[in-house]
């Protein structure tokens, strides 16, 4: 059971190893440019993988659009990964740190995630 879950959400397993990975390198090794100084650009990132994290996800369920209590918690795992990440990046990594604002804008990619999701299915259909 375990290996057909992770064959799967073999995307999304990659997707969330890069996003946490992106997420809890030092913030001292990223690299000098003025693409960094625009503003929100850490929370503009955030909700982009997360929506991306999400859609994916929802892509390989495979379970039907009218699955909300399975697409509700799948989401709701993802999310608590991103909360872990969080602490960890308090915890762990010296040079970050947790923001609030860094899961709002998760939860907002999620969701915005789910309800592409949503448009794509009703499309399809």
């Amino acid at each position: 059971m375990m290996l057909n879950l992770l064959i799967r959400y073999k995307f999304s397993i990659l997707v969330a190893i890069v996003i946490a990975l992106l997420s809890l390198i030092p913030g001292n090794s990223m690299p000098d440019s003025s693409l960094f100084s625009i503003p929100a650009l850490d929370k503009i990132g955030h909700f982009s993988m997360y929506a991306f994290l999400g859609f994916v996800a929802l892509l390989e369920s495979h379970c039907k659009p009218s699955c909300f209590r399975f697409h509700t918690l799948l989401l709701l795992c993802i999310f608590s990964l991103s909360i872990i990440i969080e602490v960890l990046q308090a915890t762990v990594v010296s040079t970050r740190s947790a923001e609030w604002l860094d899961l709002l804008a998760n939860a907002s990619g999620l969701l915005s995630g789910y309800l592409a999701f949503r448009v794509l299915r009703m499309v399809r259909s």
